[in-house]
């Protein structure tokens, strides 16, 4: 009688429960906890081009001009994001050729640096308020050690190709830690590819990847005997650039990564990049961005020898 009564609570029991567990299943399923990253919420890759320190003389690149603005947009796009912090490479920033750095492995910030020469003295009185993180760089090191890559963590502020274009893009005082890498010191683009391939997967962690560097950048021209405005925009700029845009914009995705490493054999490539440093953080970009995201150009402009265009890939 006992085991009958048992078994019959149990029988009435049962189904209750699993209509409790359902409902409760639904409910948090529709749920994504605060420090999940989905494929909705996985953040952007951006390449910027950085241009000089004169990019900060609001007279000479007025924030209202295309420029300007486009950068500001940019700035503006990167905080409404909240990202938990972002990981920058500059093309002034070169380690080894088979080894990288990164910095912020200091719980403080390091001194900016000055890394030109000939501009107004108060742009060497610049600064940029930032947070750094050495947690975001110990997983920058990770990375790169779990696939067998040469890194040091080090004590270096940031050059500027990162400190003036993100000041100009607003991000002075931001909220979130910026971390950056240097590139590998050589000119393989598919090295520069899988470098931002391995930084991929902090995409999914909140981390914003941002390649600095400049669309085209021959300062041979800008400063040498060519550099006069009078000469105009040189004939290699917009083919080379428009060479970019197709690679990224009009290239399937699964066909992107070769089409930017297909720029080594552009007629255009050692005229608009004698030194390839500025075209890298491109490579880095896209490997990070990897074929799921879908490219978007933010800016175009055209001045001498450089262009300055950008892309966002979300």
């Amino acid at each position: 009688m006992f085991f009958a009564r048992q078994l019959f609570i149990y029988f009435i029991a049962l189904p209750a429960a699993f209509l409790m567990l359902s409902r409760l299943y639904k409910h948090f399923s529709t749920l994504t906890p605060a420090n999940t990253m989905t494929d909705a919420t996985r953040m952007p890759v951006y390449f910027v081009s950085h241009g000089g320190p004169n990019l900060l003389d609001d007279t000479e690149y007025p924030p209202n001009g295309p420029i300007g603005k486009g950068l500001r947009q940019i700035g503006s796009e990167i905080i409404s994001l909240k990202p938990r912090g972002m990981v920058v490479v500059s093309g002034h920033w070169e380690a080894s050729p088979r080894a990288l750095q990164v910095n912020g492995k200091a719980a403080t910030p390091q001194p900016l640096i000055y890394d030109f020469g000939g501009f107004p003295q108060w742009l060497y009185k610049e600064q940029f308020e930032h947070e750094v993180d050495p947690k975001l760089t110990q997983q920058v090191v990770e990375l790169f050690a779990r696939e067998n890559v040469e890194i040091d963590a080090v004590d270096r502020g940031f050059d500027h190709g990162v400190w003036v274009v993100l000041k100009k893009a607003g991000l002075a005082g931001a909220s979130f830690p910026i971390v950056q890498l240097s590139l590998f010191q050589n000119e393989s683009m598919e090295d520069h590819l899988r470098l931002g391939e391995i930084l991929s997967p902090l995409r999914d962690q909140g981390i914003v990847v941002v390649g600095s560097g400049m669309a085209v950048h021959n300062l041979r021209d800008f400063f040498g005997s060519q550099g006069s405005s009078s000469n105009g925009v040189r004939p290699y700029v917009e083919p080379f650039d428009k060479e970019i845009e197709k690679a990224i914009l009009d290239t399937a995705p699964e066909s992107r990564r070769k089409a930017v490493a297909d720029l080594a054999k552009s007629a255009n490539l050692r005229k608009a990049h004698p030194t390839l440093e500025h075209l890298l953080p491109l490579h880095v970009a896209v490997g990070a961005a990897g074929t799921e995201a879908r490219p978007k150009k933010m800016l175009e402009a055209y001045q001498l020898s450089v262009s300055w265009s950008c892309y966002k890939f979300a």
